[in-house]
């Protein structure tokens, strides 16, 4: 009995030790510059993002991630995403509207404020690990958003946040003995009126000690039905470029 206990032992330590290869984990920043476009409504009149409130410039900002790989079949592995998003516009409105029970006239002057971040927290199972790499798994999405519309005598900051859950897919393809890659993932949900839909498609160089570096074009489509007294139907969308290191 002894000697059986001994070799599962034996087995299970070269057993951890042979996937000890496999742990992996990154961290990395990116800079983001997209572009706001669509409406948002608080009330019974429709606002234009772009028209209306002056939206629409490429604007600085960024996201940042993580993930943890493990060898450990049926549990997931994690990563953790967080995107903080703001835009500051000018406008004139281009007709008479409500928004969250205040009335603004044609050609109205108003500084204007929209923030959209987002938490995102990813369960997924690489089904493939050799030059292509698949992932499939589940999202959590956490989204806080504040609309500012401000001129001298109206002030109007209104808040909204819901929680979606995503399905998730990422694709990569290695280009042989270059350290170049590509690779693209989408994040989707929609439901009861609600939709969100963020993708990514880049290009990416790692050194051979693990540092990084990434560039590439995401997408987010968002659409809300009365959240918080809020409908929304939104694009972000621009060109990001970040560094990362891979452990």
């Amino acid at each position: 009995m002894k000697k059986i206990i001994l070799s599962t032992v034996c087995a299970s330590l070269l057993t951890i030790t042979a996937n000890a290869d496999f742990l992996g984990a990154e961290a990395g920043y990116a800079l983001w510059t997209p572009a706001l476009t669509g409406t948002i409504k608080n009330g019974s009149d429709l606002v234009d993002m772009e028209k209306d409130l002056g939206f629409g410039d490429k604007e600085n900002n960024s996201f940042v991630w993580a993930y943890l790989d493990h060898p450990l079949p049926l549990i997931p592995n994690v990563k953790i995403q967080q995107t903080n998003y703001t835009d500051k516009s000018k406008g004139a409105l281009s007709k008479n509207l409500t928004f969250a029970n205040k009335a603004f006239a044609v050609s109205e002057k108003t500084t204007n404020e929209f923030t959209l971040n987002q938490t995102d927290i990813i369960l997924y199972w690489r089904l493939l690990d050799n030059w292509v790499n698949f992932d499939i798994g589940v999202e959590a999405k956490s989204i806080e958003g504040n609309i500012k519309i401000n001129n001298e005598t109206k002030h109007i900051d209104e808040d909204f946040s819901i929680t979606l859950p995503l399905a998730y897919a990422k694709a990569r393809f290695d280009l042989p003995f270059s350290g170049f890659s590509v690779e693209a993932d989408i994040a989707t949900v929609s439901y009861s009126g609600n939709s969100f839909t963020d993708t990514k498609a880049a290009v990416v160089y790692e050194t051979a000690i693990g540092l990084g570096a990434i560039a590439g074009y995401r997408n987010e489509t968002l659409k809300l039905d009365d959240i918080d007294n809020n409908d929304a139907n939104i694009v972000i969308s621009g060109m990001f470029a970040g560094m990362f290191y891979h452990f």
